[in-house]
C-alpha cells in the first residue's frame, strides 16, 4: 500500500541533500527527503568546519575547483552572516622547509584576486612571535596571514532543511532507512523502515542520490574503472588554553601534509587525518591518528605542549571521494571533484566539498529537470538564505544566522537567554530555538548537530543537563522517563564516537 505520493524523493540529508532540497523547495513539485539517521549526522556534521577556498588546489593545477570554491565562500559569508564568518589563519615559514616564501605569496596572490579581496599580508619572526608567543622559533622564517571562512557544518545542514519545510510541499523523513527502490509502470516504489520498526512506503517519479560514499549502492557508477574511494578525516578538540584568535595552518613534519589548529565555538580543533577508511563504519579515531595529531601539534608549538590528556572530544568523518583504479593517488591529492549521473530515472551525486553544495544542488537539478516541465527554480543569483537583521548584536546575529526561522528573538530577549553555557559562545537562547526544529527527535541531535555543546564541554555538555532541560521544556514534550532514555541513548552514542576514551 503507498502511503505516500512524491515528485522527488531525496535520499541522504547531509549537506548535499540538503542543499539540493532547498532549491528545489519552491520549485512548486512535492518533495520529500529522507535520512536513515539524523539529518547532518554523517560527513556534514564532521567536516573541519571550513567553508574554505581550498588553497592546496592551486597548487594541484586545479585552479578551477578553486575558483568555484572561492566563489562560493564570498557569497556564503554575505548571505549567511552569524553562521559563516571570515577567519584569519597564520602560515608560519621555516628555513628549509616546504612551502617556500615565494610560491605561497604567488598562491595567495591568485588566492586573493579571485575573491577579489587583497587580504595577505607577509609577517616577519617578530610579528608572528608577537601574535603567538607559543610557536616553536626555531629556524622560523616569518610566515603569511591570510583568510578563509568557518562555519558550524551541521547547523548549515539545518538551517537549508528548516527554510525548506516552511513550504507546503516539502517533507522529511529522518531516522528512516531506505530498504528497497522499486519499479512500477514508471513510477518509483520506495520503502524504508522507521527506527521503532515502521514500515512506510512512498512512490516517486524520480529519485535523488545523495547518500555520500554509499552512493554506489543504490546506483553503480557510470564508468567501470572509477570508484567511490571513503576517505577516513579524524579530528581532536581540545581546549583553546592556547589563547589562539586565528587558524594556525602548518606542514606535519612526517608525511608534509597540511595540519590546522581551528578556534570553533569557544574550544580548538586539530585536523586532519587523510586516510583510507577501513569501512564505512570506521567512525571513531584511532590511537595511531590520534598520536599523529598531537605529534603534528606538538612540532610546531615551542612551549605549553599539549597530550591527549587535553583533549575533549574526537570526531572523524568519511570524505566520499571519486578515484580511478588505474590513477589512484596519495588520498590528500586525490580531486575534490564532484560527479553527477543518472541511471533509471536515479540521479546521483557524489563527491565535492561542504562550500560548493550550492554547485553540486545546481548540477544534480540539471539532470531533474527534464523530467518536469516548467520547473520553478530559484535564480543562481539568488541569496540562499533570506537576510537576517541589520541591527543586532552579535548575539542576536549569531542566533538568527544559526536558526533562522526558529530563532524567536522576542522571546529570548525577554526571559534573558543570551546567557553563555561555560567557556563557549552557545547560549541558551540558542539551546530554546533549537529544540523548535521539527526534525530532532534525540538528545544526540540536540547536544551533537543543532547544538555543539557536547563536542566542545567535558563531561559531554551533561554537566549542563538540568538547564538544559528547562529551556527545551516548552518544546521537547518529553516526560523524565524520556528524559531518562534520551541521556543513556546519548551517552552511549558519545561514548562510541566521540568520547577521547580511545587508548
Amino acid at each position: 500500500m503507498i502511503n505516500n505520493s512524491f515528485d522527488i524523493i531525496i535520499i541522504g540529508g547531509g549537506i548535499t541533500g540538503a542543499g539540493i532540497f532547498n532549491e528545489l523547495s519552491a520549485s512548486g513539485l512535492k518533495i520529500l527527503i529522507m535520512d536513515k539517521k539524523d539529518f547532518g549526522s554523517g560527513t556534514s556534521s564532521k567536516s573541519s568546519k571550513l567553508v574554505h577556498g581550498g588553497l592546496r588546489y592551486l597548487k594541484e593545477g586545479n585552479l578551477h575547483l578553486t575558483y568555484e570554491s572561492v566563489v562560493h565562500r564570498e557569497r556564503l559569508l554575505n548571505e549567511a552572516k552569524g553562521l559563516v564568518s571570515p577567519i584569519e589563519f597564520i602560515m608560519p615559514l621555516y628555513k628549509g622547509k616546504s612551502p617556500g616564501r615565494a610560491s605561497l605569496k604567488a598562491g595567495l596572490l591568485v588566492y586573493d584576486l579571485i575573491a577579489g579581496k587583497l587580504r595577505h599580508k607577509f609577517l616577519d619572526k617578530e610579528d608572528i612571535l608577537n601574535r603567538f608567543s607559543n610557536l616553536n622559533p626555531e629556524n622560523l622564517n616569518g610566515g603569511y596571514s591570510f583568510y578563509d571562512a568557518a562555519a558550524d557544518d551541521s547547523v548549515l545542514v539545518s538551517r537549508l532543511l528548516t527554510e525548506g519545510l516552511k513550504n507546503e510541499n516539502a517533507f522529511f523523513e529522518n531516522y528512516c532507512e531506505v530498504l528497497s527502490i522499486k519499479e512500477n509502470c514508471g513510477i518509483k516504489i520506495v520503502t524504508g523502515k522507521t527506527e521503532t520498526g515502521e514500515i512506510k512506503t512512498f512512490e516517486s517519479k524520480i529519485i535523488i542520490n545523495a547518500t555520500g560514499a554509499n552512493a554506489s549502492k543504490l546506483s553503480p557508477l557510470p564508468q567501470k574503472e572509477t570508484f567511490i574511494r571513503p576517505l577516513k578525516g579524524s579530528h581532536l578538540t581540545i581546549k583553546n588554553r592556547l589563547n589562539l584568535d586565528f587558524a594556525l595552518s602548518f606542514m606535519h613534519p612526517k608525511d608534509k601534509r597540511p595540519v590546522f589548529f581551528i578556534p570553533w565555538e569557544g574550544a580548538l580543533i586539530i585536523g586532519t587525518t587523510d586516510l583510507d577508511a577501513k569501512s564505512f563504519n570506521d567512525l571513531k579515531i584511532s590511537p595511531k591518528e590520534a598520536d599523529y595529531l598531537i605529534e603534528g601539534a606538538n612540532y610546531i608549538l615551542g612551549k605549553n605542549k599539549i597530550s591527549f590528556k587535553d583533549v575533549i572530544s574526537t570526531f572523524s568523518g568519511i570524505r566520499p571521494v571519486i578515484s580511478t583504479k588505474k590513477t589512484q593517488k596519495d588520498p590528500s591529492k586525490e580531486s575534490r571533484e564532484h560527479l553527477v549521473w543518472e541511471n533509471n530515472k536515479i540521479i546521483s551525486v557524489t563527491g565535492g566539498k561542504l562550500t560548493t553544495f550550492r554547485k553540486l544542488a545546481w548540477d544534480t537539478i540539471s539532470y531533474a529537470e527534464k523530467h518536469f516541465k516548467n520547473l520553478k527554480l530559484k535564480d543562481k543569483k539568488e541569496p540562499v538564505f533570506e537576510p537576517v537583521l541589520k541591527y543586532c548584536s552579535p548575539e542576536e546575529l549569531r542566533l538568527l544566522g544559526r536558526y533562522s526561522l526558529n530563532a524567536d528573538l522576542d522571546f529570548c530577549k525577554k526571559n534573558s537567554l543570551f546567557k553563555k553555557i561555560g567557556d563557549t559562545p552557545v547560549t541558551f537562547a540558542e539551546i530554546h530555538a533549537a529544540s523548535k526544529d521539527k526534525t530532532l527527535k534525540h538528545l544526540d541531535d540536540l547536544l551533537l548537530r543543532r547544538t555543539r555543546l557536547g563536542l566542545v564541554l567535558k563531561n559531554a555538555g551533561l554537566d549542563y543537563i538540568d538547564e538544559i532541560k528547562k529551556h527545551c521544556s516548552q518544546n521537547l514534550c518529553w516526560d523524565n522517563k524520556k528524559w531518562d532514555f534520551e541521556i543513556k541513548r546519548y551517552l552511549s552514542i558519545y561514548k562510541k564516537y566521540f568520547s577521547p576514551e580511545i587508548y
